[in-house]
C-alpha cells in the first residue's frame, strides 16, 4: 500500500484522473486466472485475477501507448461530443479458503497499464 500510495503520488493528475472507474462506465470484466494453493503452513488460499475494461474521461493524450484509442461518444446532437478512453486494470484478490476462515479478500496485486508504470 505504501508503493503504491507513492506511485499515484507522482502521477499528473490526467493519469490519477483516468484510474478512476465508475461502475457504469466499466465495460467488460472477466477472470485471467483462478490458482488454488497452500501456504508452508497448510492453509488454504485462493486467488483471483480479474481484468477490467473501462470508460474515462481523464484528459490524457489521444493515443496512450499499450491502450486502445480515444472513442468520441456523441450524446444529443453532433455539436455535444465526449472524448472517452477505453483503459484496462487488473487486479488479483486474494483470500483464505479453509473451512471456517472469514470471506474477507485482499487486493494483491493492482496493474493499470501505462498509467502505473
Amino acid at each position: 500500500l505504501k508503493v503504491l500510495k507513492e506511485k499515484i503520488s507522482l502521477l499528473p493528475d490526467s493519469h490519477r484522473d483516468a484510474l478512476a472507474a465508475d461502475l457504469d462506465e466499466i465495460m467488460y470484466t472477466t477472470e485471467g486466472d483462478v490458482r488454488i494453493y497452500y501456504d508452508d503452513d497448510g492453509i488454504k488460499f485462493v486467488r483471483i485475477l480479474m481484468r477490467f475494461w473501462y470508460l474515462n474521461s481523464a484528459n490524457l493524450p489521444d493515443e496512450v501507448p499499450g491502450e486502445a484509442k480515444v472513442f468520441q461518444i456523441m450524446f444529443g446532437d453532433e455539436n455535444t461530443k465526449e472524448k472517452k478512453h477505453l483503459l484496462t486494470a487488473n487486479y488479483e484478490f486474494q483470500r483464505e479458503f479453509t473451512e471456517g476462515a472469514k470471506p474477507d479478500w485482499t487486493i494483491t496485486r493492482i496493474e493499470h497499464p501505462k498509467l502505473l508504470e
